[in-house]
């Protein structure tokens, strides 16, 4: 818990916190925490001390292996080259215990369900203040505080989930910047083993006499040095780089894990205006501006506000301990005509700022009018476009019966045989119709109507 220390302004002495603690002991217990967590962290102690238990054992005579203080402890480079490797076992360790940790509470929900409909991005500080609740300092923590930040510092989820995709490929660049010391050991024991090599040569070398070449032990134990330590040397990073291959397979898995936790409990929590809906899009981007220009104009009028009376009090109480007992008859008599025009000034300045916001909804009103009536008129050519639509479709219904009901009455009259006379008929019809209309005076001519005989019919 974060605690506040004030100072005291007149006696210039820090005034203690909540606890009643002063500042410098706060300062303190801070630091000794921090400096007592990573001690307590440090793969440099927890090696060190490991190698010191490893060599009492043996000078105390508890190991008496041969082959064991021959290739470990026969000479200073294997000395340095057992430390290093009790320093990389102890970072592997280390972090193979903090992912383990990390695992077993991957699957715990930090954030109740997401709700139907989903939250506003406004809510996300109250979720953001709810994750920093928790102790833990994993991936899956840090992972949900700095996507909700975003979401807090943007006040939009627009770009939430291509945010997940880069905190993920952040974790896993730390993952792999974590075996760095793991890596510098791996490296540094071979060369240790290869300078062993060069200095037993050297050794080897140096006791190689022309004149005695019966008494050859030396330049044995020489070759012996620089065998032994490039072996030991060799084993050893061996053993770390397999070690280092389970602990980072198995901190790839929780990373896996905590991307699909992350996915699942910050994917489409949030509200957000859809791409496509420019109407939605121009005004929700109106009224934030709207919003956002009232908020300024209402903290530009309380900051007018607050230097007025800041200004009055103050050059008020100078002229008061200025004037003495002498001038206060005189002061109050001016005094009411100063206060008068400066409450003029003030009726006039919250008349203006009240003028410019109205101005301002006004034309918030305005734009918001024009918009609406535009998205009206769209929505009536749609509507008229769908009317004509509909009628084009209903005569090409009535055109397409009657052409079926056409084909089915002749399809009867030819099923009935009786097709020719009606077309006989139809003839005679028309030619009737035509003399009439050429001579409408003239006397009706007589037409007459002869059946064919069936044989004809059959041809």
């Amino acid at each position: 818990m974060k605690r506040v220390v004030s100072v005291a302004r007149n006696t210039g002495a820090v005034a203690p916190d909540s606890l009643g603690q002063p500042a410098w002991e706060v300062h303190r217990v801070s630091y000794l925490k921090s400096f007592t967590t990573s001690l307590i962290r440090s793969p440099l102690l927890w090696g060190g001390a490991l190698a010191f238990c490893f060599f009492a054992l043996i000078h105390g005579g508890v190991i008496k292996h041969a082959g064991t203080i021959r290739y470990l402890a026969g000479h200073w480079v294997e000395y340095v080259e057992t430390v290093m490797f009790t320093v990389g076992l102890s970072a592997l360790g280390l972090k193979w215990l903090d992912v383990r940790r990390q695992a077993a509470h991957v699957d715990e929900p930090l954030l109740d369900a997401i709700p139907t409909g989903g939250q506003q991005p406004d809510e996300a500080t109250g979720l953001q203040a709810k994750v920093a609740e928790s102790d833990d300092d994993g991936y899956l923590v840090r992972r949900m505080r700095e996507a909700l930040d975003l979401v807090v510092r943007t006040g939009s989820a627009d770009g939430l989930e291509d945010h997940l995709k880069y905190l993920s490929d952040l974790d896993a660049a730390r993952a792999g910047q974590s075996y760095g010391l793991v890596r510098f050991v791996i490296w540094a024991i071979p060369i240790m083993g290869f300078l062993g090599t060069v200095i037993g040569i050297t050794e080897a070398i140096a006791n190689l006499s022309p004149t005695q070449l019966e008494n050859i032990s030396g330049v044995v134990a020489g070759l012996g040095v620089a065998f032994d330590t490039t072996a030991t040397a060799l084993a050893l990073s061996m053993v770390l780089m397999l070690i280092q291959f389970f602990v980072d397979r198995a901190e790839q898995r929780l990373l896996t894990g905590v991307d699909s936790a992350a996915w699942i409990g910050l994917a489409g929590r949030f509200q957000s205006v859809a791409a496509d809906d420019g109407t939605a899009v121009a005004l929700a981007k109106l009224s934030e501006a709207v919003s956002r220009s009232s908020e300024k104009l209402l903290q530009a009028q309380e900051h007018s506000w607050r230097a007025l009376e800041e200004a009055a009090s103050g050059s008020l109480s100078r002229a008061v301990a200025a004037s003495g007992q002498e001038l206060r008859t005189a002061l109050s008599d001016s005094l009411g005509s100063s206060l008068s025009q400066w409450s003029e000034s003030l009726v006039r300045a919250q008349a203006h700022v009240t003028s410019q916001r109205e101005d301002r909804w006004a034309k918030a009103a305005e734009a918001l009018t024009t918009a609406m009536e535009g998205f009206e008129r769209h929505q009536q050519a749609l509507a008229d476009q769908t009317e004509l639509l509909e009628r084009v479709v209903d005569a090409t219904r009535d055109v397409t019966d009657l052409e079926r009901s056409l084909e089915n009455n002749l399809s009867a009259l030819t099923a009935t045989g009786r097709f020719d006379e009606t077309l006989a008929t139809l003839s005679a019809a028309v030619q009737l119709l035509a003399g009439r209309a050429a001579d409408g005076a003239a006397e009706p001519r007589r037409v007459e109507l002869h059946a064919l005989p069936r044989s004809r019919r059959a041809a």
